[in-house]
């Protein structure tokens, strides 16, 4: 029979109700009950205890009231409850429980399914960790809203926005050809006067006027609504009144004025168009629908002058569409073999007449001269023909002389050519190219059109700001929630985490870049997207985040806020890019000597070096440069690595079990220690008192130690040291043989952490999580599930597991938290706080899981503020005060050395009903009884006294004896808590000026009063 079945024993002697509850580490917890049970024999139980303390294997033992924790547990978990207590929940205020501190250990194996069966190593852990880093950023950006705005919309909308606004500029220089035809002013209302017959015939026959109705002719017009058809209509004679007929019939009519006049604006009358009486050009002339849709009229044997002007007015009037506007509808015609006078002159006339004045001016003329003149008659005779083309235009048409000029060459074409060519093959067709621009006009096209792209630019470089600034605000809130540290622990080396970023951060400006190369392509921006010049731009865009991205690296060691970081890393971007945008090109218009050339008509090579090559080249350097300053940076290359050669004074009035720790270090511990901290201190820059001053502890297997201390004690400081967050000033830490100042990558592969704040991505889910950290400490691929399930049923998460960590009650990250730490089972587990802000169920339960680890063989260092947890968990703690261990060893035995002996809480009931209870004989009797005692409270019918007794049988013997006498209705003894060790300890905590005045009981005496710090004087 070990240890554990005599001690069960001999409380089943004395109470057989008593119930073994709990077997956590060296302690053995039993219930008590309150009811149904001999009251002496709790004052034998207590005695037998105290007799036969080493006989039993026990160190100390200790009593204590039932807490409110555990009742909330019995309630919330009614099968849990069924198990420890079946009794009424009346019972659960006066049970006592028996706390028992054994020197053996009963651990068991734990199961292997959170540990992979072998650990990746070498060039293959870090694929592995590469590739866990790149699918961590995958899931986040994917589920990220804020990524997706300011990676992917804001860039697109800045470039996008600036490219719709570049149409409204108008295109200097860009004008198009133009195609002159006569159908560009509508549908015409044209006239013909054919007096020669095979001309009449080429312009009334289809094709008709121009080449609109040619063979695939594909002409577009402003107006659509006569297309060319190849009906043609017959002439067509309005109907006049008889009278107007005979009117204009009268002899008085002559060709010269053959028709009414029109009246004009007169002094006395104002008219905004001459009026014209009926009759005036003539009779209405025959008319019909050409194939081109044109109305053609036929003036032959008119006077075509006297027609245009009189119907003007009329024309004018029906087309009339506004007081702005007006469309004339006639801007040209045609009239054919017109006959000309020739010129009445005898060439000899001339000749004489050219002599004669030779003679008056006394000049001789020469040979060429008699040549000329001999030769005059013929040049008369054929410089004039009878037979001609007449072109028609109205001259508010600007294109319509050579829109019906080109009319004419084309019948003048098709009157010539052979029999039985077909006239719908042949034509002219009447371009007008743009003239070309002078130098001047050149030179300020150019700089206008330069300044336009110039602001596109600028609004590239607008957009493309935000993105580098926004990869920023991941890494600052990694480094914030020390995720990164965390990561970092887990067996990343810095160099594989920067890498594995920028490589994602790279392909995320990718994404941008291509969209913004898009939107370029669909606006059709030669100056961009020629196929000289895009290469060009991919180019410089991606380099550009090439090099952007990592400048802003360095930032994220400065920030603590992202949105405020977001605000001035974008600002700086935009900053330095506009004006080394702006800058050049301003000065480039003050340099008379540089030649201007337009975007597309710019024949160097982009990449050369006086062009785009140096910015390219210079571009992909910074981007190198960058990275590795980073890089160095993360490694603290910069900051002095010193470790202090001040010898301190030596340390004196330390206490007997902390002395015998650090003797028991200096000689090298124990062989199977775990962790084995030697003289480990850290003085921060700027003070003079040490956070950590030369602490030695050593771990086994096995075992969890307890850190307990204030704030600003120098527990996180421990931590950071261990796991390599800060620099160590002097002494050193091993962790399985590995030393953090040599080997921290070993010592992070050897080492779980859990820190005090939840180190976790809100975007990733619980099994995503488990998943990152398993790969990252080097599990197998094919095992990586398992591992994790593993954790997530170890803590209790599995209703969670496929949920985002940002969406978990405070417990449920404190959970995730300690299964990332626990993942893989690393030998030493580090956990800060760990149950901070769990319900007491979910803290027991937490709890069983960390004593599962320890019974696992692996070690435990745990800081915390709760009393109980460490009761429950610690197999030795030590107390800091001021960076130092101030008291070192197991629960009962620091009770028992520095703890304030027993706590004794009375209830008084009245004599007689309706009156108030009398305290006065149980303050008598406690006074008399117990020489020394405290009271430490009193109420209306409720005393309690501090006792120094060391006899827990006595004081049970003697109140209960009492019992009657003092009408004690109920009474309750506990022994002094850990809370209250801790308390005395803590108070002895000072700042950087403060005179440290130890605790009479940490010297070894009674405390009597309390001791507070004292202010040196100066």
């Amino acid at each position: 029979m070990d240890e554990a079945d005599l001690i069960t024993a001999l409380v089943h002697h004395h109470v057989p109700e008593a119930r073994l509850i709990e077997v956590i580490g060296h302690e053995l917890t039993f219930l008590l009950p309150s009811q149904g049970f001999k009251h002496r024999s709790y004052a034998n139980l207590f005695r037998e205890l105290e007799e036969t303390l080493a006989d039993m294997g026990l160190s100390s033992f200790g009593v204590s009231d039932t807490s409110l924790e555990e009742i909330f547990l019995k309630v919330t978990a009614d099968g849990e409850a069924a198990h420890i207590n079946p009794t009424s929940g009346k019972t659960f205020n006066t049970d006592r429980s028996v706390y028992a501190n054994g020197q053996t250990n009963s651990g068991s194996s734990t199961s292997k399914d959170g540990r992979g069966s072998h650990q990746v190593k070498g060039i293959f852990l870090v694929l592995k960790q590469f590739f866990a880093l790149v699918i961590k950023r995958f899931h986040h950006t994917t589920r990220s809203g804020k990524d997706f705005l300011a990676q992917i919309v804001l860039p697109a909308s800045f470039v996008l926005v600036s490219l719709m606004f570049t149409p409204i500029v108008p295109p200097f220089g860009e004008y198009p050809s133009l195609t002159l035809s006569p159908w560009m002013y509508g549908r015409q209302f044209t006239f013909f006067s054919p007096d020669m017959r095979y001309f009449g015939e080429v312009l009334l026959n289809r094709p008709g006027f121009g080449t609109r109705c040619m063979v695939d002719e594909h002409l577009e017009y402003v107006y659509i609504d006569y297309p060319c058809n190849n009906i043609t209509t017959e002439w067509e004679m309005s109907l006049v009144n008889p009278a107007l007929i005979e009117m204009l019939g009268n002899p008085e009519w002559t060709d010269i004025g053959p028709s009414p006049s029109c009246q004009c604006s007169t002094p006395n009358k104002l008219t905004m168009l001459p009026v014209c009486p009926e009759g005036a050009g003539g009779l209405p002339p025959p008319q019909r629908i050409q194939s081109t849709g044109d109305v053609l009229m036929d003036l032959t044997g008119r006077n075509i002058s006297d027609y245009l002007v009189k119907t003007y007015p009329n024309l004018i009037r029906t087309s009339l569409k506004s007081k702005y506007w007006v469309n004339e509808q006639r801007y040209g015609g045609i009239s054919v073999g017109g006959l000309l006078p020739v010129l009445d002159v005898d060439p000899k006339t001339i000749q004489n007449a050219a002599a004669q004045l030779g003679h008056l001016l006394n000049v001789t003329g020469g040979r060429y001269s008699k040549l000329t003149l001999q030769e005059f008659g013929t040049f008369l005779r054929y410089m004039e023909t009878e037979n001609n083309i007449k072109v028609w235009f109205n001259n508010k048409g600007w294109h319509a002389m050579v829109a019906f000029m080109n009319v004419a060459n084309n019948a003048i074409l098709r009157a010539n050519l052979p029999p039985g060519a077909d006239l719908n093959e042949y034509g002219i067709t009447a371009i007008n190219h743009p003239l070309n621009l002078t130098k001047e006009q050149l030179s300020e096209v150019t700089v206008l059109t330069t300044s336009v792209d110039a602001v596109v630019a600028i609004c590239v470089i607008f957009a493309m700001s935000f993105v580098p600034a926004s990869f920023v605000l991941y890494l600052i809130q990694e480094r914030v929630t020390q995720a990164k540290h965390l990561q970092f622990v887990s067996g990343v080396s810095p160099l594989v985490y920067w890498i594995a970023n920028f490589f994602w951060d790279m392909i995320n400006y990718a994404v941008s870049a291509a969209m913004v190369v898009g939107i370029f392509i669909a606006f059709d921006q030669k100056c961009y997207t020629s196929p000289g010049n895009l290469q060009a731009l991919i180019a410089l865009l991606m380099l550009y985040g090439w090099s952007v991205t990592p400048m802003m690296y360095p930032m994220s060691y400065v920030f603590n806020v992202p949105s405020t970081a977001y605000v001035s890393l974008s600002c700086i971007n935009l900053f330095i890019g506009i004006n080394s945008s702006a800058i050049p090109f301003i000065l480039d218009l003050f340099d008379s000597t540089e030649a201007l050339y337009k975007c597309e008509d710019f024949s160097l090579d982009p990449f050369s070096w006086d062009f785009v090559g140096k910015n390219v080249t210079f571009m992909a350097i910074e981007g190198f440069v960058y990275f590795i300053l980073n890089v160095l940076i993360q490694y603290r290359f910069f900051l002095d690595h010193w470790m202090s050669d001040f010898k301190k004074p030596p340390i004196t009035d330390e206490d007997v079990d902390v002395a015998k720790e650090r003797e028991k270090v200096y000689k090298g511990g124990s062989s199977s220690d775990i962790l084995q901290i030697k003289d480990l201190s850290k003085t921060y820059t700027g003070t003079i008192r040490p956070a950590v001053d030369r602490i030695c502890v050593g771990v086994l297997p096995g075992e969890c130690f307890g850190l307990l201390g204030v704030n600003g004690a120098g527990k996180t400081t421990t931590f950071k040291m261990l796991t390599g967050d800060i620099d160590v000033t002097s002494g050193e830490a091993v962790v399985t043989g590995y030393s953090i100042l040599t080997n921290i990558l070993d010592v992070h592969q050897n080492m779980g952490y859990c820190p005090q704040f939840d180190a976790i991505d809100d975007l990733l889910t619980g099994r995503e999580h488990l998943h990152l950290y398993a790969r990252l400490r080097g599990v197998p691929e094919s095992e990586i599930s398992r591992v994790a399930e593993w954790g997530i049923q170890k803590l209790g998460l599995f209703e969670y597991a496929g949920c985002t960590a940002g969406t978990y009650s405070g417990g449920n990250k404190r959970k995730l938290s300690t299964a990332i730490a626990m993942i893989d089972c690393p030998a030493l587990l580090l956990l800060d706080e760990p149950t901070t802000g769990m319900d007491p169920h979910s803290r027991r339960f937490l709890w069983n899981s960390i004593t599962s680890v320890i019974q696992g063989g692996r070690a435990v260092v745990l800081t915390s503020h709760s009393m109980e947890e460490c009761e429950a968990l610690c197999t030795r703690l030590a107390i800091m005060v001021n960076g130092t261990f101030k008291c070192l060893g197991t629960i009962q035995h620091l009770k028992y050395k520095f703890g304030d002996g027993y706590v004794v809480t009375m209830k008084i009931r009245a004599a007689k009903a309706g009156t108030v209870p009398d305290l006065n004989p149980a303050e008598a009797f406690m006074e008399s009884t117990f020489p020394g005692c405290i009271q430490r409270e009193k109420h209306y019918n409720t005393l309690q006294y501090e006792i120094a007794s060391s006899s827990l049988a006595k004081i049970f013997q003697l109140v209960f004896a009492n019992k009657e006498m003092l009408n004690i209705e109920d009474y309750s003894v506990s022994q002094t808590t850990l809370d209250q060790v801790f308390v005395n300890f803590a108070k002895q905590q000072s700042g950087e000026d403060d005179t440290i005045v130890l605790h009479p009981r940490a010297a070894g005496a009674r405390r009597d009063m309390r001791v507070f710090p004292v202010k040196t004087k100066a």
